[in-house]
């Protein structure tokens, strides 16, 4: 078995773990690890530019859907060759990892390293002005880009509930703006309340927000909630189930491209990216994570 790089998240808004508790669940399962702290993106940085070799070091990520985001960035930015990638969950949220049915807990979750299963994976990439970010699960576009913005900005004494506290203060003043966005064989110039770009299946703690993606299509499953906040409201609640994709209202769509024209909030993986016009693309099978 490849040696694990664990990077543990110090900053995951979820669960404190202790060094020598993650240590010994490893040792339980006589997994080789390598055990790093970090605070700071460069810190995480750094840690993937001395250990690169994707044949000889595998990655695993302890936190939440941030955490496994930065480490899918620093693989990707350093050009680590089919990196071979897994999730312990220990941060608010552990979206990503319900598509693979992955238990929500730590010490079961631990199992699963020990196994030679891998399943190879999409990885979405967004450029706006000058910046660009990777993402593995959904970016959003519009209100709940909004509500994670305001949500950063909360004190971290609520930290395990800014999101939904950040959602009930964005709702009452949210309304459906007009965004544009071009497909390639779709355009869209109207307005919307939301619009998710999907590569895995959940979001949110546990929405079903996308039951018919697949991670190995080379294609985004785009929703547009092309509906008044109203209507949005009610749709949110049925999204929790997946059962908002028979609303007319709902605009389902797949791409590999989509070009954002309007000046709108994007949020990647749980975080605040930037604001619109942007590209969205895909890139194909771009890591194998640890199932």
């Amino acid at each position: 078995m490849k040696k694990y790089i664990v990077i543990h998240n110090l900053n995951s808004r979820g669960k404190n773990l202790s060094q020598e508790y993650i240590e010994y669940l490893f040792k339980s399962k006589d997994i080789p690890y390598m055990y790093f702290p970090t605070s700071t993106i460069d810190e995480l940085n750094n840690i993937i530019v001395k250990y690169s070799n994707s044949k000889k070091y595998q990655y695993c990520a302890i936190g939440g859907d941030g955490s496994l985001n930065s480490l899918i960035n620093a693989l990707m930015a350093n050009n680590v060759l089919k990196p071979e990638v897994a999730c312990l969950p220990a941060g608010s949220g552990s979206d990503f990892i319900r598509t693979f049915a992955l238990p929500q807990n730590i010490e079961e979750a631990i199992n699963h390293l020990t196994s030679d299963s891998y399943y190879d994976i999409d990885v979405g990439r967004v450029v706006a002005k000058n910046k660009s970010r990777y993402f593995i699960n959904v970016l959003n576009i519009g209100f709940l880009a909004s509500a994670v913005e305001v949500s950063e900005k909360m004190p971290k004494i609520i930290r395990r509930f800014r999101y939904p506290i950040s959602f009930w203060i964005k709702i009452f003043f949210a309304k459906a703006q007009k965004i544009g966005l071009n497909l390639g064989n779709f355009e869209f110039n109207s307005k919307a309340f939301n619009i998710c770009v999907c590569n895995a299946q959940y979001f949110g703690g546990g929405w079903n927000i996308s039951p018919k993606s697949s991670l190995q299509d080379g294609k985004f499953n785009i929703q547009i909630f092309a509906v008044s906040k109203l209507k949005a409201m009610k749709i949110f609640f049925l999204a929790q189930k997946g059962l908002h994709l028979k609303e007319s209202d709902v605009i389902v769509r797949k791409a590999s491209e989509i070009l954002l024209k309007s000046h709108d909030p994007i949020e990647i993986d749980g975080d605040y990216f930037a604001n619109g016009p942007a590209n969205i693309i895909i890139e194909n099978l771009a890591i194998r994570f640890k199932i």
